[in-house]
């Protein structure tokens, strides 16, 4: 008996510490299923964050692609837009140039009118309309078939139909303003319109011709200044440098001070 008793507090406690063994391995067992369960939370959650992070990698991909386009069209429309402006400014320098020809051919008329009525005054003669045709303003070697309308009409009309786009109208009363009244005081400037006529339906070659005709025909004139300027213009844009530098230097060596020159010494130093 003493034997039993010495010996049942010793498989008491084993048999607690057996039991204590096995909820401690329960616990744990617990815990890695909770541990399991976090940790498939958290791969759930950051494979849904990666699909997150791809959508939003897409769609910033393709908002870079539509700004690539939009900036590939906006550059396309800008040099389009410039080309414009370029081929504006040129013809407005070019207006400018022949609204100055012009001017100057007005200011010399009115000059020549005001010669003549003092020359009317001093014979006496009041009323300058009685004045014989010898004293009109315009002196023509040619006489022009009958029926012809005068110079100032055919070029006042043909400036007209020029304005509307009609070039092929234009350039028939052009033509017959030369062919009538070849002394006509604005028939250099007329010559010029021609090639304006050819310029406006896409024929440079012809336009360039008549520039270079009105050059050798009427040598001094302003209009003279213009017309090789614009052929010095092509000759450059062909890629014949060589040539369009010489007619250029021609320009500003001839027609000192006027707006050809000007043009012609900015497209020599590239401005």
């Amino acid at each position: 008996m003493r034997r039993w008793t010495s010996v049942a507090p010793v498989l008491l406690l084993a048999s607690a510490g057996c039991l204590a063994s096995k909820s401690d391995i329960r616990l744990i067992q617990d815990e890695l299923r909770a541990t399991r369960a976090q940790v498939a939370v958290g791969d759930t959650s950051i494979m849904r964050a990666d699909d997150a992070r791809r959508n939003q990698i897409a769609q910033l991909s393709a908002s870079i692609d539509r700004m690539n386009d939009s900036l590939r069209v906006l550059s396309r429309n800008f040099s389009v837009f410039q080309a414009t402006v370029n081929g504006e400014l040129d013809a407005m320098g070019r207006q400018m140039i022949q609204f100055q020809a012009l001017l100057g051919q007005t200011t010399r008329n009115v000059q020549d009118t005001r010669a003549q009525l003092e020359a009317l005054r001093e014979q006496g003669i009041s009323n300058p309309a009685s004045a014989p045709p010898s004293a009109a303003p315009t002196d023509t070697t040619r006489r022009p078939p009958p029926g012809t309308p005068g110079p100032a009409t055919l070029f006042t009309t043909a400036i007209e139909q020029l304005k509307n786009g009609n070039y092929r109208t234009a350039r028939a009363g052009f033509d017959q303003l030369l062919s009538s009244y070849p002394d006509f005081d604005r028939a250099p400037l007329a010559q010029l319109r021609v090639g304006e006529t050819y310029k406006g339906e896409g024929n440079a070659a012809a336009a360039d011709s008549v520039y270079q005709l009105l050059a050798n025909r009427y040598p001094k004139s302003p209009e003279a200044g213009t017309a090789l300027y614009l052929h010095g213009k092509t000759l450059w844009e062909a890629n014949k440098k060589s040539e369009a530098r010489i007619v250029l230097n021609r320009v500003i060596r001839d027609f000192p001070g006027s707006d050809a020159a000007q043009l012609a010494s900015d497209l020599l130093n590239g401005r």
